[in-house]
């Protein structure tokens, strides 16, 4: 497994890049994610795939206040969140 702490992928900053053998998370944290903030792990997403195109890629929102609202929206855009 690889960590990669504020990764930099063609331009777009990533706060945390993990790549195991099958899958790569992309993960972001926010104290409070707002709705765009899911749409910005997405993108991010879009771009790392271009490098991995043999594993999962995966977008993680963390965040310590995460609304129900954020949760519900990330996780039917297929984003897992994780609330700590």
């Amino acid at each position: 497994m690889r960590r990669v702490r504020n990764a930099r992928v063609d331009e777009e900053d990533v706060d945390l890049l993990v790549e195991t053998q099958l899958r790569v998370y992309v993960v972001e944290v926010k104290i409070r994610p707002k709705h765009e903030d899911v749409g910005r792990v997405l993108a991010k997403v879009d771009v790392v795939k271009r490098y991995y195109p043999d594993k999962g890629v995966v977008g993680v929102l963390a965040g310590a206040m995460v609304g129900r609202e954020v949760e519900s929206y990330a996780r039917e855009k297929g984003v897992e969140v994780y609330a700590y």
